[in-house]
C-alpha cells in the first residue's frame, strides 16, 4: 500500500512534467518560426510600400507641377496647384525619411537626389510662371487691341479712299471735292501718284497686319527674327507712302488712315514694340518647356530607380528567407533536442525515485 501511496504521485508528477515539457517545445517551434517571420518581413514591407508611394507622390507632382503656362491659368487655379505641390512635397520628404536605415541607401540615394531635381524643377516653373502670364496676358491683349484697329478701322479706311481716288480719277466726281471739280482735273499726274501711293499703303497694311498675327501664334523663337525682317520690309513701303499722303494726302483720303497707319508700324518697330514682347514672351516660355521636358527625363529616371529598389528588395527579402528558414529550421531541431533530452530526464528520475521508493 506504501508504495501505491509513493508511485501514484510520482506517475501523475512525471506525466505533468511530460506534458509541461511537450508543450514548451510547441510553444518554441511556433514562436522561432514566427518571430523569425516578422523580422523579416517588416523592414522589406515598409520599403516596399515607400517606393509606392514616392512613385505615386512624384508621379503627381510631375503632374501638377509640369503644365505649360496659359490663359485659363487663373488665380484661384493657381493657388490649388500650389497647394497641391505644397502637399506632395510634404509628402515625398516624409516616405524618403522613412525609407532610410532600411538596408537600401545606395537606391535611397539615387531616390532622393532625383526626387531633389524634380521639386526644384517644379519650383522654378512656378517661380517663373507669373512672369510668363503677365507677358501671355499682355501680347494677347495687344493682338486684340491692334487687330480690332486694322481690321476694323484702317483697312475699310484706306480700301474707302482707294475706291473714292479711283472713282475721282474715272469720272472726275468726288463728294470730297465739292462740285466745282472737273475731268480734266483728275487726270492730273499728282492724282495718279496719290493713288499710287494709297494702293502701295493697303498693300503694305495687310501685309504688316499678317505679319503681327503670324507673330502672335509662335512658339518657336529661331523663326521670329524670319517675321520680323518681313514686316520691316513692309513697314518700309508703308513710311514711303506714309511721307507722301502726309504731305498730298488730298480730300478722299480719310482722315483715319494716317494715325492708324502710324499706330500699326509703332507696333512693330516702334519702342516696345510687339517683337521686342514676343522675344521675351518666347523666352520664358522655352525655358518653361525645356523644365517640364527635364521632369519627364527624371520621372523616367526616378522610375527606373524606384524598380531597381523594388527588385533589391525582392532579392533581399528571398536571400534572407532563405537563410532564416535554415536557422529556424536549426533553432527548431534545438529545441526538439532540448525536449527529448528534458524527458529523458524526467522519465530517469521519475525511474529513479521510483526505484528509491521500492527499496524503501
Amino acid at each position: 500500500m506504501g508504495n501505491a501511496r509513493v508511485t501514484v504521485p510520482m506517475i501523475i508528477t512525471t506525466l505533468g512534467a511530460l506534458a509541461a515539457i511537450v508543450a514548451l517545445m510547441v510553444v518554441g517551434w511556433i514562436v522561432i518560426g514566427n518571430v523569425n517571420n516578422q523580422t523579416q518581413e517588416g523592414e522589406h514591407i515598409e520599403a516596399l510600400k515607400g517606393a509606392v508611394e514616392v512613385s505615386r507622390l512624384s508621379s503627381s507632382l510631375a503632374a501638377v507641377g509640369s503644365v505649360e503656362s496659359n490663359a485659363s491659368m487663373t488665380r484661384e487655379s493657381l493657388t490649388a496647384t500650389r497647394s497641391a505641390i505644397a502637399g506632395y512635397k510634404a509628402g515625398l520628404n516624409e516616405e524618403l525619411r522613412g525609407l532610410e536605415g532600411l538596408g537600401f541607401d545606395g537606391h535611397v540615394s539615387g531616390i532622393s537626389e532625383r526626387v531633389g531635381a524634380l521639386v526644384s524643377n517644379v519650383e522654378k516653373i512656378e517661380h517663373g510662371r507669373p512672369d510668363l502670364l503677365r507677358a501671355l496676358a499682355a501680347g494677347e491683349e495687344s493682338r486684340q487691341r491692334l487687330a480690332a484697329a486694322t481690321t476694323r478701322l484702317l483697312v475699310p479706311a484706306i480700301w474707302g479712299s482707294l475706291d473714292d481716288q479711283y472713282y475721282y480719277m474715272l469720272t472726275g466726281r468726288s463728294e470730297a471735292r465739292g462740285e466745282d471739280v472737273t475731268l480734266r482735273e483728275s487726270f492730273r499726274p499728282q492724282e495718279f501718284l496719290r493713288y499710287s501711293h494709297m494702293s502701295t499703303l493697303q498693300r503694305s497694311i495687310v501685309a504688316a497686319h499678317s505679319y503681327l498675327s503670324i507673330a502672335a501664334r509662335m512658339n518657336d523663337p529661331t523663326l521670329v527674327t524670319n517675321v520680323e525682317e518681313a514686316f520691316g520690309s513692309a513697314a518700309l513701303r508703308m513710311q514711303r507712302s506714309l511721307l507722301f499722303l502726309s504731305q498730298n494726302g488730298g480730300p478722299d483720303l480719310n482722315p483715319r488712315v494716317l494715325p492708324l497707319t502710324k499706330n500699326l508700324l509703332d507696333a512693330g518697330i516702334g519702342e516696345d514694340n510687339y517683337f521686342d514682347a514676343l522675344k521675351v514672351r518666347l523666352s520664358l516660355a522655352v525655358g518653361e518647356r525645356e523644365l517640364i521636358a527635364a521632369n519627364e527625363r527624371i520621372v523616367d529616371s526616378l522610375s527606373a530607380e524606384i524598380d531597381a529598389l523594388v527588385q533589391a528588395v525582392e532579392g533581399d527579402y528571398a536571400y534572407l528567407q532563405e537563410d532564416s528558414d535554415q536557422t529556424a529550421s536549426t533553432g527548431k531541431m534545438i529545441v526538439l533536442v532540448i525536449g527529448i533530452v528534458g524527458a529523458v530526464v524526467t522519465l530517469l528520475g521519475a525511474g529513479y525515485v521510483g526505484f528509491i521508493g521500492r527499496r524503501e
